[in-house]
């Protein structure tokens, strides 16, 4: 080992506070100028300067969510993952973060690593600021080089957090996918291991068997939870349907009145035409221009009551096409009611998650916007407004006010997509799902209505 790399480890040795490190004849003459001797006076030891932040890729996106809750679990303290997640606005619905174990604190933000792409950034920033860089970054390792590889392997065993080690060579291999295989996996798997092994005082540990009887009764509860609110939202959903149905049916019962009146009246136009023809044919000889005049009219009252009807035609076909659209809609909405989906007492959401919530109010304009638009973004686009229901003040949803109409407000649903509604009171308007280009033309058309 090189002159440097003795004195960096005595530094090590000298900092932690002694153990079971080397006696003082053992420490070259070298290093005693760095190590302070009980009763001997040397200057104040200098901390070490650490590392420039790495700009090296964090392909993170590359782990699975249990993997990646392992590997932040290996770079932060238990502390600084519950401080992440006040910092990023991520809360367990029902839970306390300090009641919760720090794999399931870290297995949470890697779900929101991998589902929302404004946690990714900060949460990057907070990795690099911890590790500062991978292991032996910009190093190529030659025959001649491995005795300095295997003293940066000690410095790196004495000096440090072991499992921010760890951390750095799972970063490295994620680099060096091709050549290093699965041993990012390996140094993750190791530090859970180095982590799970200390066993608290007054606790036995936990065996195999029974923490995989733990994992499959939290993922069973998590399961059900899913069910009853997928039953919810499904029954949510047959509801407003049934309301749209009722009061597009009385919409066709209006109109097709309305066309019944303007048939009759259509009619009695074509019986008054005839006679008003041989009356014209008359006048006309005699030359009465008033009459003309009056029997012109009439044609274009005729043509008029003509073009009503055809308008008011179409309009039925459309409501009865709607109509028919929503009834589709309902019955698929009573199909995905599970069975046996009955909420328990004990699933109600508290008083205080009741505060928060907002009934959602489903315009008709909102489900004329929603057919241009895919299965895939109309289940995205209600994914949304239940979050938006729950909590409008949520971090993910990054809700906008819109410039000079207030009271209403834009979401975002996908890269170009965006979801207008309107907040008042205790109520949440769902009004349209439009493209992102087409805002600022429906913030005109809506300062007009």
């Amino acid at each position: 080992m090189g002159e440097k790399k003795r004195k960096k480890r005595a530094q090590g040795v000298a900092e932690s506070g002694g153990g079971t490190g080397p006696s003082p004849s053992e420490i070259p003459e070298s290093v005693t100028e760095v190590v302070t001797h009980s009763g001997a006076s040397a200057e104040p030891t200098k901390e070490p300067e650490l590392p420039p932040l790495s700009s090296a890729p964090l392909p993170l996106m590359e782990l699975e969510a249990s993997w990646l809750g392992g590997f932040l679990e290996l770079c932060f303290a238990d502390r600084r993952l519950i401080a992440l997640c006040r910092e990023l606005k991520i809360h367990p619905p029902g839970y306390r973060l300090e009641a919760l174990p720090p794999e399931q604190v870290a297995r949470m933000l890697a779900d929101e690593y991998l589902a929302a792409e404004d946690v990714r950034a900060p949460l990057e920033t907070a990795i690099r600021e911890t590790l500062h860089q991978p292991m032996f970054e910009g190093r190529t390792v030659a025959k001649e080089q491995l005795g300095a590889l295997l003293d940066d392997v000690l410095d790196a065993m004495v000096t440090g957090d072991p499992m921010q080690h760890l951390a750095r060579i799972a970063w490295a291999a994620l680099l060096e996918k091709e050549l290093a295989g699965h041993a990012a996996l390996s140094a993750i798997d190791e530090g859970l291991l180095a982590l799970e092994g200390p066993v608290r005082p007054g606790k036995e540990k936990e065996t195999r068997e029974e923490k995989l009887a733990r994992l499959e009764m939290e993922q069973a509860g998590s399961a059900a939870e899913e069910l009853v609110k997928r039953a919810e939202r499904a029954e949510r959903e047959r509801d407003s349907l049934q309301k749209q149905l009722s009061a597009q049916r009385n919409e066709m019962v209006s109109r097709e009145e309305s066309l019944a009146e303007t048939r009759v009246e259509l009619n009695r136009l074509r019986q008054a035409h005839g006679p008003l023809q041989a009356q014209l044919a008359k006048l006309t000889a005699a030359g009465d221009g008033r009459a003309l005049a009056d029997l012109r009219r009439a044609e274009a009252e005729l043509r008029g009551a003509a073009e009503r009807s055809a308008r008011l035609e179409e309009a039925k076909r459309q409501a009865e096409d709607r109509a028919l659209l929503l009834e589709k809609q309902l019955a698929g909405a009573a199909m995905a009611v599970p069975p046996a989906a009955h909420p328990v007492a004990e699933d109600l959401p508290t008083e205080e998650d009741a505060q928060t919530f907002l009934l959602p109010v489903f315009t008709r304009e909102f489900y004329d916007s929603i057919e241009r638009w895919s299965r895939r973004m109309q289940r995205a686009a209600f994914d949304k407004i239940h979050r938006l229901a729950g909590d409008w003040r949520h971090g993910s949803l990054r809700a906008l006010a819109l410039e000079g109409l207030p009271g209403y407000y834009r979401i975002r649903v996908a890269t170009d997509v965006r979801l207008i509604y309107r907040r008042e009171g205790n109520q949440l308007e769902i009004l349209s799902l439009i493209d992102r280009e087409d805002l600022d033309r429906y913030i005109r058309q809506a300062r007009t209505r």
